[in-house]
């Protein structure tokens, strides 16, 4: 039977569920993997059980800027007849005619792009998946601008969200290769919502970077609970950014109403959602380097715990969150906005509930794991294979 490779620069990541699941249940038993590294420490927090080939050299491609140096260094690997990019090669070759792979799935497009050529010649048809820095702070390279055209050669684009799709039409993709297939998630079994206490309890998840702008989220959760005294807030994540959040908690006395949490397993993620009442994300483009999100998966593994959503109008985020209906979306940096919106959310139960029953329904319809794996694998032409 075919098989589909999935290719990645991280194996491992504790942020990339999503592509875990890719990995795992996409097509099980007939999946390999071609990844760029599995080391600690961003990597080893999972792994797959299925033939894999490592490629060293992915591993640095997601931060190879416009110098010359690195453009050179990505043509030796990619391109130039060395002989060790020979032997390289060919054991990729090789690895991908031994396992009789007709599909490959890239995630992220400047990953994707590194082996357009390899993929042509062994009339494999490749998919490269879009997902957040690589439709964003890539974009802002002319290299990778003119590297993307080429992406006009494979057999499809995937990406989350109207927002992206738009965003690859304007760069010159043609629009009939772009397929929005938004990443699914799982949907829990039976669970009780529990009764709010006399505390309302307000989660975030993600990683404390530029894009997530956790300072943001915990001003706005700082105002609100100027009117709303009883609030709490878990935050579970880590990234540069932590000691700096970890600093305005200490200078604003607020170690009683937040706990961070680093990073957690994702059950133990899933079961603080579960007990939570309010799900908060304050994204941004970054200020630093243009990195957007695509459409966080966080916000919708919520959503499937009926927790209303308080976002901002970024990127793919308002095709999920749809104001006044599941959630509050604001502008990007107001946090006087944000504020009021969890201020609503926390003095009206009745508001509370209504929202996350419509958050709940959205993702049952729209964003499963069901239904992002039936259409990846509707497009891919390849037969749905029940897990054991």
């Amino acid at each position: 039977m075919a098989k589909i490779g999935i290719l990645a620069p991280y194996l491992g990541a504790l942020s990339e569920t999503f592509i875990k699941r890719h990995m795992e249940d996409l097509l099980p038993g007939n999946t390999v993997v071609i990844a760029g590294t599995d080391k600690p420490p961003y990597c080893g927090h999972w792994n797959v059980d299925a033939p894999k080939f490592m490629l060293p050299e992915l591993n640095g491609l997601v931060n190879l800027g416009r110098k010359k140096k690195s453009l050179n260094y990505l043509k030796q690997i990619f391109g130039q007849k060395t002989q060790n990019n020979l032997i390289r090669n060919a054991g990729l070759k090789d690895f991908l005619k031994a396992n009789e792979v007709t599909t490959i799935l890239g995630e992220y497009l400047d990953v994707s792009s590194t082996i357009i050529d390899l993929a042509n010649a062994l009339n494999i048809k490749l998919y490269a998946h879009a997902h957040g820095y690589d439709i964003s702070i890539k974009l802002r390279e002319f290299y990778w601008r003119k590297e993307y055209l080429k992406l006009n050669k494979i057999a499809g684009l995937i990406t989350m969200s109207n927002y992206s799709k738009k965003i690859l039409i304007d760069l010159g993709i043609k629009e009939e290769l772009i397929h929005i297939i938004p990443c699914g998630v799982k949907i829990p079994d039976f669970f009780i919502k529990k009764k709010t206490g006399s505390a309302i309890k307000c989660i975030a998840v993600g990683r404390m970077v530029a894009k997530k702008a956790p300072l943001l989220l915990v001003e706005s959760f700082r105002k609100a609970l100027v009117k709303i005294p009883n609030l709490t807030l878990d935050y579970v994540g880590t990234g540069n950014l932590f000691e700096d959040v970890v600093k305005y908690i200490k200078d604003h006395n607020l170690e009683s109403q937040i706990r961070l949490h680093k990073s957690l397993p994702n059950t133990e993620v899933h079961e603080l959602i579960k007990n939570s009442d309010i799900f908060l994300q304050h994204s941004v483009t970054s200020p630093i380097n243009g990195d957007q999100e695509g459409l966080p998966v966080s916000i919708l593994e919520a959503m499937t715990y009926n927790l209303p959503v308080v976002s901002t109008l970024h990127a793919g985020i308002p095709e999920a969150v749809i104001d006044n209906l599941n959630g509050f979306t604001v502008k990007e940096g107001d946090t006087e906005s944000m504020a009021e919106r969890i201020i609503r959310l926390a003095e009206n139960e009745d508001l509370r509930i209504s929202m996350g029953n419509a958050g709940s329904k959205l993702v049952k319809e729209r964003f499963t794991w069901e239904i992002e794996k039936k259409a990846l694998l509707n497009l891919f032409e390849l037969p749905e294979i029940q897990n054991n």
